[in-house]
Order: structure tokens, then C-alpha cells, then sequence
């Protein structure tokens, strides 16, 4: 079987990840898998592809948010369906999943699609609102990441929505114990943008930082709003005692760097780092936003949920779990709660499964549009 992914580009995020695992794991299978990638890496992928994976990168040309820009896109994924002839094609991201709909029109290639956000919440504009609906109601399935986010779907896009979660292998195991005298250090992971809320996360920190004045935060990633959030942690008076590394250096490094992660996004599709800090047992703080925390913590178990955008809740939070390393020690030993349930494994088969089901649906259309031709004919 010749497959093709489609994604964004070839960085740290999780859809990448998530791309890469699915690639090598069909590749395995004995598939021709081939990525295409709609943006250049600057320093190749930042995870590893099996050498019989064939990577197809899009030019850096022209800004590749104007319409210019997604034009090129658009025409990368249609040389690619028609040079390759895959079976199947399967995108990631909303933009990319309507580009790589509408270019496999015409070919007969059925298109899966994969939402990793959350689409009610995520803005769009008033060409891509309509657009993206219009893709969704073509695509021959539609992956989804919880049950929530499909609930909010359309009913009839919902006949044909399926529900993966993303599968997670525990890293970065060596989870760091506080030394007596050392302090509490607290994590976060994700895109510096508005939807990861670190400005939150920041002045909730800033509310609890005199109770406990050995606590440490460091913020992971790169993004549009780093300067205006080490602005911020300046004015709030907070920037002694949180960091801005940038992206880690290997996948999963952060995991080793703290005691407890925070997430305060104001919307998720499924927050990957969540899982990846739940199956390794690294305690969890989490605005209950919609979607995700609530599928992947057991409040008081693995973690912490608190009221969506509840600054003050989250600031509660952070300090209880700041003040009791007994409870910090009960939350590393939940890590089996999401290790089964997201093993590589056991998401991988619900893969196959979609990509079987979607080829046998398309060779039924098929047959079924042979007989009308025939019966047309006679």
C-alpha cells in the first residue's frame, strides 16, 4: 500500500511527533509511506524518519500564510497525489487538511483528515470558516481527538468522525526529586502564542511567588508573544525566577526538568505534553478548558483541573502542589492511569483500522459507480 501524509512542516510540535510515529509504524508494516511537508526545516526534522520514508518538502517561497503562500501549498500536495498515486492520503491541521482535500479532487484519492485542535474555539477567518466546512464535509473520514470534540460537529460529519487519541511514549523517565533545601520547579510546555495562555500562567505565578519564594517556573517553546512574556514576568516583578529556554534540545527533555507541569491554555485539541507527563507520572496542574485535560487527568489522582481561565484557582493549585511533596509522590505513582490507554500500540491499531475501513468504503463507492456505469451502458 502507498500512503502519504500531509503536515505542516518538520518541527518540535506535536503533530510532527505524532506524523512521524504514524509513518514509522506503517513503514514497518511493509508500506511506501512518503510526508509531505508544507514549510522548509531550517535544520531537517526534528524527529527521526526511517530511511525507507520518503520526505517531500515544499519550497520557502513567498509568506506562506497569504493566499499566494497557501497556493504553493495547495500546488505541492496536488504534485505529490498525482506523481505519487497513493491509496490514501492523510492530513494534519485544519489548513492543511482543507488544502490537501481540495487538492486530491479529481484524483479518486480518499482523503482522511485529522483535527489536532479545536475547531469551535481556533479563529478563522471569513474565507477559511467556510472553506474548512466545506473540506470536512468532503473527506472521507474525519479523526478526531476525544469524544467532546466530536460532539460538536455537525451530525452528519459526526457519522464519520472516529476518535484517536494521540499514542504516548513514556520519556524522560528520570523524573526530578526536589532536594531537600532545592526548591519546587514548575514546568511548562508549548507554542509562546495566546491559546497556550502562558500571560495567565504568569500572573498566576506572580500571586503565589511570596508564599513560596524557592519556587521556580521555566516556560518551554518558541513563538510570537516570547518578548511580550518576558515583558511581562518583568513588570509582574517575576522574571528572577522564570525562564524562557526555548525548545529543548531532544524530545521530551523537559519531562526530566521539573517537578510538576502547569497547563494553562485557554483551548486544546489534546494536549500532547499532558499526556506525555502523565504516563511517565509527572504531576499535572490544568485549566479544565475545553478539550482534553479533563480526558487525560483524574483530578487529585495524576493531577490538578481547575475552572477554564480561573486565575486564581490556578494559583491555589500550584501552591497546594507546591506545598505537599507527599502529594506530588502519590501523583508519580498514577503514571498506569494513561500508560495502557495511550501506549503506542493500542492507537497505532485504531490507525489501521481507520485507514482499512476508509479503503474499503472507497472500493465499495467504487464498485458501486462501475455497476452504475454499466447499467447506464445496457
Amino acid at each position: 500500500m502507498r500512503i502519504l501524509l500531509v503536515h505542516g512542516g518538520f518541527g518540535a510540535g506535536g503533530t510532527e511527533k505524532i506524523v512521524a510515529l504514524l509513518a514509522r509504524h506503517r513503514a514497518a508494516l511493509g508500506d511506501k509511506v512518503h510526508v509531505a511537508g508544507l514549510t522548509e526545516p531550517s535544520n531537517g526534522s526534528f524527529f527521526d524518519y526511517p530511511p525507507e520514508v520518503t520526505l517531500h518538502v515544499a519550497k520557502r517561497e513567498g509568506g506562506s500564510q497569504s493566499h499566494g503562500g497557501q497556493l504553493l501549498r495547495l500546488r505541492h500536495i496536488r504534485r505529490c497525489l498525482k506523481e505519487l498515486r497513493p491509496d490514501i492520503a492523510i492530513a494534519f491541521l485544519t489548513k492543511v487538511n482543507t488544502l490537501t482535500v481540495l487538492a486530491a479532487m479529481g484524483t479518486g484519492v480518499p482523503v482522511v483528515i485529522s483535527e489536532r485542535n479545536n475547531p469551535a474555539a481556533q479563529p478563522a477567518s471569513a474565507f477559511w470558516g467556510p472553506v474548512n466546512r466545506l473540506a470536512m464535509g468532503r473527506a472521507s473520514a474525519i479523526v478526531m481527538q476525544t469524544e467532546r470534540i466530536c460532539r460538536t460537529l455537525p451530525r452528519t460529519l459526526q457519522q464519520r468522525s472516529i476518535v484517536i487519541p494521540n499514542p504516548c511514549i513514556p520519556i524522560g523517565q528520570s523524573l526530578k526529586a526536589s532536594a531537600k533545601g532545592e526548591g519546587v520547579h514548575l514546568i511548562a510546555v508549548g507554542r509562546l502564542d495566546r491559546q497556550k495562555g502562558f500571560d495567565l500562567l504568569l500572573h498566576a505565578f506572580e500571586r503565589i511567588q511570596s508564599r513560596h519564594r524557592d519556587l521556580k517556573l521555566t516556560i518551554f517553546g518558541e513563538g510570537s508573544e516570547r518578548k511580550a512574556l518576558e515583558e511581562l514576568s518583568v513588570r509582574l516583578g517575576i522574571d528572577d525566577a522564570v525562564q524562557f529556554p526555548g525548545v529543548t534540545t531532544y524530545p521530551g527533555a523537559w519531562i526530566e526538568a521539573g517537578d510538576a507541569m502547569v497547563l494553562s491554555s485557554r483551548y486544546e485539541g489534546f494536549p500532547n505534553v499532558v499526556a506525555e507527563a502523565t504516563v511517565v507520572g509527572l504531576p499535572v496542574i490544568a485549566f479544565d478548558c475545553p478539550y482534553g485535560p479533563r480526558e487525560l487527568i483524574e483530578d487529585g489522582r495524576n493531577g490538578l483541573l481547575v475552572p477554564a481561565g480561573d486565575v486564581n484557582a490556578l494559583a491555589e493549585a500550584m501552591s497546594r502542589l507546591a506545598a505537599d511533596p507527599h502529594l506530588r509522590t502519590s501523583m508519580r505513582a498514577a503514571a498506569m492511569l494513561n500508560r495502557i490507554r495511550l501506549s503506542e500500540g493500542a492507537v497505532m491499531r485504531l490507525w489501521d483500522r481507520t485507514i482499512e475501513s476508509t479503503l474499503q468504503k472507497q472500493d465499495l463507492r467504487l464498485i458501486d459507480l462501475a455497476s452504475a456505469v454499466s447499467q447506464k451502458e445496457t
